[in-house]
C-alpha cells in the first residue's frame, strides 16, 4: 500500500485541520473551573494597651505599681526631684537648726547662772522655748507635705497621658488645692495626736494602778500591759491611713472637698487594702534600707571631720553640742537627699493605686485612652 502522507483525506471531507489552541485569557468552551478555596486569612496580631508615657493605660500590675513610684523621677526629674530636694532640706534644716540653737542657747546660760533658781527658770524657758520651735517645725513641715503631695500627684497623672508638666505647673496645681490638702494633713496629724494621747493616758493609769508594787516590779507590770495597748494603736493607725491614702489624689485630680474625698477613699481601696498596704510597706522599707547603707560611709566621715576641725573641743556640753553638729552634716546631706527621694515614691505609689482602683472599678483606662487619641475635657474629672 502506498503511503499516502500529508495527502490523506477523511472519507467524504477534505484535508484534516486540528483545533487551534485558545489563546491566553480566553474561556475554553464547555469547560467549567473547579471552586478554588477561599485564602486563608492571617490572624491579626496581638496589640498591646497603650503606654504614651509613665504606665500603660490598663490596669496595672503589682510590678508596674513598684516600679512606677520610681520611675517618675526618672520620667520627670526636674519637676520631683528639685521640689523635693527643696522641701526637705528646709524642713531637715529647721530641725538642725532649732534644735542645736536652742540647746547651745539654753546650755550658755543655765552655765552663766549664780542661782538655781535661775537655772531652773532658764531650763523652764529653754523647754517651752523648744516645745514653741517644735510646733513651728510641724507647721511648716504640713504646709511643705500639702504642697509636695499636690505637685507630684499632678506629675504623675499627667506623666500616664504622656505629659511632662513643668515645676511650675505642678506647684500651680497643688496651690490651687492647697487649703483642702492642709486641712487633710491636720485632720491626719489631729488623729495621730489622739492616738498618742491615748497610749500616753494608758501608761499612766497602768502606771498609778501598780504603783503600790514593791520593787517596781509594778512598772515591769505597767510596761508588760501597755505594749499590747501600743501594738493595737499602730494597727488602728495603719488601718485608716490606708483607708485615706487616696485622698490627695482625689482633692487634686477630683477637685473634691476633704470629708467627701475621704469618703470616697474608703469606697476605692475596698477589697483592695492589702495590695495599698503591701505597696506602701514595700517603698517605705526600700527607702529606708537604702537610707541606711548609704549613710554609714557619711557618719564615720562627719565623726572624723568633727574631730579634725575642733580638734581642742572640751568635755563640756557646749563643745559636746558643737562636735556633734559638725559631725552631723554630711550625715545631713544624706538625709535630705534620701528622704526627698522617699516622699516622691511615696506619693507616687499611692497615686498610681488610685489611677489603678479607677481603672478596675471605673473603667478610667478607656477614658485617658479616648484622651490621649482624640483630647477633650478633663479625663480625671469626677464621676456621677
Amino acid at each position: 500500500m502506498a503511503d499516502q502522507g500529508d495527502d490523506w483525506t477523511s472519507p467524504g471531507g477534505g484535508p484534516r485541520r486540528d483545533p487551534e489552541p485558545p489563546r491566553y485569557g480566553e474561556r475554553i468552551p464547555g469547560y467549567t473551573p473547579a471552586p478554588q478555596a477561599p485564602a486563608p486569612v492571617a490572624p491579626q496580631a496581638y496589640a498591646p494597651p497603650p503606654k504614651p508615657g509613665l504606665i500603660p493605660l490598663h490596669p496595672l500590675s503589682f510590678g508596674q505599681l513598684l516600679g512606677g513610684a520610681f520611675q517618675v523621677i526618672r520620667y520627670n526629674p526636674r519637676a520631683t526631684i528639685a521640689p523635693a530636694l527643696i522641701i526637705s532640706l528646709v524642713q531637715n534644716v529647721l530641725v538642725v537648726a532649732l534644735t542645736y540653737g536652742i540647746g547651745l542657747s539654753t546650755v550658755d546660760r543655765i552655765q552663766r547662772a549664780t542661782t538655781a533658781a535661775d537655772r531652773a527658770a532658764i531650763t523652764a524657758g529653754g523647754i517651752a522655748t523648744g516645745g514653741a520651735a517644735f510646733l513651728a517645725v510641724v507647721v511648716v513641715s504640713v504646709v511643705a507635705t500639702a504642697l509636695l503631695q499636690g505637685m507630684i500627684t499632678r506629675v504623675v497623672a499627667d506623666g500616664a497621658l504622656g505629659k511632662r508638666p513643668s515645676m511650675g505647673t505642678a506647684l500651680r496645681s497643688a496651690r490651687s488645692r492647697f487649703w483642702p490638702l492642709v486641712g487633710f494633713a491636720v485632720l491626719i496629724g489631729a488623729f495621730q495626736l489622739v492616738l498618742v494621747l491615748v497610749l500616753a493616758a494608758t501608761v499612766t493609769a497602768l502606771l498609778v494602778a501598780f504603783s503600790g508594787v514593791a520593787n517596781n516590779i509594778g512598772i515591769l507590770y505597767a510596761v508588760l500591759l501597755a505594749i499590747p495597748v501600743a501594738l493595737a494603736l499602730v494597727v488602728v493607725y495603719f488601718f485608716f491611713f490606708i483607708k485615706f491614702a487616696l485622698t490627695p489624689s482625689m482633692i487634686v485630680l477630683e477637685h473634691g472637698r476633704v470629708l467627701p474625698s475621704i469618703r470616697r477613699s474608703w469606697r476605692l481601696t475596698r477589697r483592695a487594702f492589702w495590695r495599698t498596704f503591701g505597696l506602701v510597706v514595700l517603698v517605705t522599707l526600700m527607702v529606708s534600707v537604702a537610707a541606711q547603707i548609704v549613710s554609714i560611709p557619711f557618719t564615720v566621715i562627719g565623726g572624723a571631720l568633727g574631730g579634725l576641725l575642733l580638734p581642742n573641743a572640751g568635755s563640756d556640753v557646749q563643745s559636746q553640742i558643737l562636735t556633734g553638729l559638725v559631725g552631723s552634716a554630711p550625715a545631713l546631706i544624706v538625709t535630705v537627699v534620701v528622704t526627698g527621694i522617699g516622699q516622691i515614691a511615696q506619693t507616687s505609689a499611692l497615686v498610681l493605686i488610685y489611677l489603678d482602683r479607677r481603672m478596675r472599678l471605673e473603667g478610667l483606662d478607656l477614658e485617658l485612652q479616648r484622651f490621649v487619641e482624640q483630647g477633650g475635657d478633663d479625663p480625671y474629672e469626677p464621676v456621677g
